[in-house]
């Protein structure tokens, strides 16, 4: 119906120009402008009869039935103002996101599935806007064309007297010369040339303002709204997610298994704020977001996928679809942004919250997508190496470190530049049997002389073959190397005094065991 309207309008310009008159063919114009005028009609007949009162107070029905008015010119004697309005049939593209709904009442097609909507106030708003604004559009128009006919300039035509064929009989016109109206007679030429000339420029404007405001509707609106959405969903789900959801909509629900890298980042020092704060919860609000705001602006700029926060915690990995890259480059992002993250809240110098600990991990196997229930999903990443990272994060405390790292993360960054490490030794996390070799890391140009560093591990050698005097007197050395002294060099120290006091048993292992 949307073509056959842009073709009735097309007819109806061509016969204000007078193309068909020219051409000779006026009767069958006629013929073809009166059987598309049928099919207008029978259009809303059939739509009343299917959709009953539904169609009939929507505003679609007055639309449609303002496309149906112009066979009344066609089969009375009322003047040819009604034929105006075949152009407001290009109202009738407000319905092309309607279609599947209205098909589905017709018999046969019932089946046809589409997301259900629900009629909200805003929608009957815009329904009401909608047609108070079409029949608004409407009668200004034909009250503007009426004026025009019956306001005409001295000799403008304003009637035609009979029809006839260009090139034969003579037209005998009505004209408005001045004070009266009298009748001429002219050639055909001269009716079509000046007759139809000021309608014509008349509708033409107006359609052309319609197809505008169409433009406007059909991109700049959809643009606007995307906008609008992608930034709501940035606000609920990671950048990475909400632009992949926005692109392909139908993916909404799926899962991939691939590598990728985990970190938890605990900022430091909520509990302790919270009492000091008592009850000022809008204080402590204000500089927790200060605070997260840095950790997280760094792990977008590395491309992290920041899942989700928890309490003063913020989750965040790097794998599967949604991100380039492989293992190696996960594992490096996630690490770098890690310890730049540390940085930037350290440079925040807020009053409350300056420092965090951090626990990340790799695997090669994670499940990574939408997960929930079938009325709510969350992005996220499933699988055992999440639950490590949340371990190490816990075990900073214990091991008085601001991060850790499992081996297989330390081994995917390889021996990058701007990354130092340090082996912190065997460890078995809460909840966890296996054991797992762990290192901290550190950025490169905040480190410095790395002596003592070399100093720990050549004394963690020691400690593992059971040289717990020789161990214990570097771990203090270690200790003392450091300006504000080595938390993990003065445990080992300690674990060292402890074994020699006590006797080693033939069952011991250089596990530091960890509690949450």
């Amino acid at each position: 119906m949307l073509w056959l309207a842009a073709f009735a309008i097309i007819i109806y310009l061509a016969e204000l120009k007078g193309v068909w008159m020219t051409l000779g063919i006026f009767e069958l114009y006629r013929v073809v402008a009166l059987a598309v005028d049928v099919i207008f009609v029978v259009d809303v007949i059939v739509k009343c009869w299917a959709l009953r009162s539904a169609y009939i107070r929507s505003p679609w029905f007055a639309i449609d039935v303002i496309s149906a008015l112009p066979i009344v010119a066609s089969i009375s004697t009322i003047p040819d103002l009604v034929h105006g309005l075949r152009f407001m049939r290009g109202f009738r593209m407000f319905r092309m996101l309607r279609t599947l709904r209205w098909l589905r009442k017709l018999p046969g097609l019932k089946s046809l599935k589409t997301v259900p909507v629900e009629r909200s106030a805003e929608t009957r708003a815009y329904h009401r806007a909608l047609l108070a604004s079409v029949v608004v559009y409407t009668g200004i128009f034909v009250a503007t064309l009426a004026w025009v006919k019956t306001h005409a300039p001295p000799g403008a035509v304003i009637e035609v007297d009979g029809v006839s064929v260009a090139g034969h009989e003579p037209y005998k016109l009505t004209i408005h010369d001045g004070q009266e109206e009298r009748i001429v007679t002219v050639d055909p030429e001269h009716v079509f040339k000046d007759g139809h000339e000021i309608e014509f420029f008349l509708v033409t404007g107006s359609l052309l303002g319609m197809l505008l405001m169409m433009l406007v509707i059909r991109f700049q609106l959809p643009d606007i709204s995307s906008r609008q959405i992608r930034a709501l969903l940035n606000v609920a789900l990671p950048m990475q997610v909400a632009e992949h959801f926005m692109e392909n909509p139908h993916q909404y629900n799926s899962t991939v298994r691939m590598p990728a890298t985990i970190v938890f980042c605990d900022i430091r020092g909520f509990t302790t704020t919270v009492e000091e704060l008592g009850g000022n919860l809008d204080t402590l609000k204000h500089h927790l977001e200060l605070a997260m705001d840095a950790v997280v602006d760094v792990h977008v700029k590395h491309d992290l996928i920041v899942d989700k926060f928890i309490g003063d915690a913020i989750m965040s990995f790097r794998g599967g679809d949604l991100v380039h890259g492989g293992p190696e480059d996960h594992a490096l992002r996630v690490v770098r942004a890690t310890l730049h993250g540390q940085e930037a809240l350290a440079a925040l110098d807020d009053p409350y919250f300056r420092a965090m600990k951090v626990g990340g991990a790799s695997g090669d196997d994670a499940l990574i997508g939408t997960f929930g229930t079938s009325s709510r999903l969350s992005y996220t990443i499933l699988g055992d190496r999440v639950n490590l990272a949340a371990r190490l994060e816990g075990a900073c405390n214990s091991i008085g470190v601001t991060n850790l790292f499992c081996a297989q993360t330390r081994a995917l960054c390889g021996d990058a530049d701007d990354l130092q490490w340090r082996r912190i030794g065997e460890m078995q996390v809460s909840g966890k049997e296996q054991t797992e070799t762990v290192y901290e890391g550190f950025l490169s140009h905040k480190v410095g002389d790395l002596a003592w560093r070399d100093r720990f591990e050549a004394a963690l050698d020691l400690y593992g073959n059971r040289a717990f005097a020789d161990a214990g007197a570097v771990f203090n050395e270690v200790d003392a190397m450091r300006a504000d002294g080595d938390t993990p060099s003065r445990l080992y120290a300690a674990a060292c005094d402890r074994l020699i006091a006590e006797g080693c048993p033939d069952s011991w292992t250089p596990v530091v065991q960890t509690t949450k």
